[in-house]
């Protein structure tokens, strides 16, 4: 008896035991490292997108567990971001394989593709046995099609390499002013090689993907906030303050030609529009038509100007947005006109949960009005698609320093 509760015992420390390595080395979850303990971030590559995952077959899989196609949703961010559409292959029945890392490069165009992936020893000998075995060159290395194109696996130790494409001329290669902000950028991402704090993941830029700036964006946990992070953050960050009804949206971007301001209101109307954002565009000095949501539609239609507002111009869909705007603004238009410091280039506060609803009520209605073309109601698509996957908090803030040298994307929950 003693024997059998002995084994027992042993066989229950073992499956214990199994069940625990199973949970800390492959259960889907969000598991960081420090940049500064990757292989692969070491390595030089001369492509100017690259991003960048620990555990992969974890983080990757948390995300697919949280959101619904979480392809989709990186590729919206993608298009939102000016940035190539993430190409991450599958292999075979693999799927994404097991390992400590994870990282994707690109050009500029998307066309030129390099996918490196720190596997396991277990992962690498399985792979390589069962690509061995069915003749699977995406298992055992060759050549493969990707995208209808020729592309080449390999395997490096322990690290399974796939290189597609060819250098394309789009991609900005001797591009001075780029090379220039590329050198500019330099330094931040050198600190972010040698960071040694804890990391979801990180998208480097090697050249500046307006409105992005060059340089390397970390993703963290911070408390229960989730943020992207380029530099060193802000003592005091410019903010408008806490959005409360009306506004849900505030979104400003500055150009060397233009000035952009964007806020969208909870509606207040009744009828066919009841569901439809009241918004409001300001734009300095001129253009606040043209960013308004189904501005040139509105000007056909209903007579809709732009008025003189401050330093530029105000347009909204209706005389309350108006009213609104312009009495919010002291808390807007100081960010929209560079007089913070520091200046911002880009900037944005969300209230997710109305920002969603609308977004999709505008996606789905600049989708039925095909002579508005089909980039507005793409954008607000991509925009619903993205706040849809942050369901789980309750405020989105971001905003980029005119210097590009530092920036930050806060989800909170709070």
């Amino acid at each position: 008896m003693k024997r059998t509760l002995g084994c027992s015992l042993l066989g229950l420390v073992v499956l214990a035991g199994a069940i625990a390595h199973w949970a800390y080395w492959y259960r889907p979850r969000a598991r960081a490292m420090a940049p500064a303990e990757s292989a692969l971030l070491r390595e030089r590559d001369d492509l100017p997108v690259t991003f960048w995952v620990p555990f992969p077959h974890q983080n990757l899989a948390a995300l697919g567990g949280a959101v619904e196609r979480p392809r989709d949703v990186l590729a919206a961010a993608a298009r939102l971001a000016g940035l190539p559409p993430p190409n991450v292959p599958r292999l075979g029945p693999f799927g994404l394989p097991a390992g400590r890392e994870l990282r994707v490069s690109a050009s500029a165009d998307g066309r030129q593709l390099r996918v490196a992936i720190r596997c396991y020893p277990t992962t690498m000998v399985v792979a390589r046995l069962a690509g061995a075995l069915a003749s699977n060159p995406w298992l055992a290395g060759g050549t493969v099609t990707m995208h209808d194109g020729p592309a080449r696996v390999r395997w490096e130790g322990l690290t399974w390499r796939l290189s597609a494409g060819s250098r394309s001329s789009a991609s900005g290669e001797g591009n001075a002013e780029l090379g220039a902000a590329a050198g500019a950028a330099q330094p931040a991402r050198a600190a972010a090689l040698v960071d040694r704090a804890p990391a979801l993941a990180l998208l480097d830029l090697a050249w500046p993907s307006p409105p992005l700036a060059a340089g390397a964006y970390v993703l963290r946990a911070e408390g229960d906030d989730l943020v992207w992070r380029l530099g060193a953050p802000l003592a005091a960050p410019p903010s408008p303050g806490a959005l409360q009804p009306p506004w849900f949206l505030v979104w400003m971007r500055r150009r060397p030609e233009q000035a952009q301001a964007l806020l969208l209101f909870e509606p207040e109307r009744q009828g066919l529009l009841q569901n439809l954002p009241a918004a409001a565009a300001w734009a300095a000095p001129s253009g606040a038509l043209k960013l308004l949501p189904g501005g040139s539609f509105l000007h056909k239609l209903a007579n809709v100007e732009a008025q003189p507002f401050a330093s530029g111009e105000l347009a909204a869909t209706e005389a309350s947005a108006a009213d609104a705007a312009r009495a919010l603004g002291p808390r807007w238009l100081p960010l929209a006109e560079g007089r913070t410091q520091p200046p911002l280039l880009l900037s944005g506060w969300v209230a997710i949960g109305p920002a969603t609803r609308q977004a999709e009520q505008l996606h789905a209605v600049l989708e039925d009005i095909p002579f508005l073309g089909g980039g507005e109601a793409q954008r607000w698509g991509d925009v619903a698609t993205l706040l849809r996957a942050a369901h789980a908090y309750r405020t989105l803030s971001c905003w980029l320093t005119l210097d590009g040298r530092q920036g930050e994307l806060r989800l909170s929950p709070r």
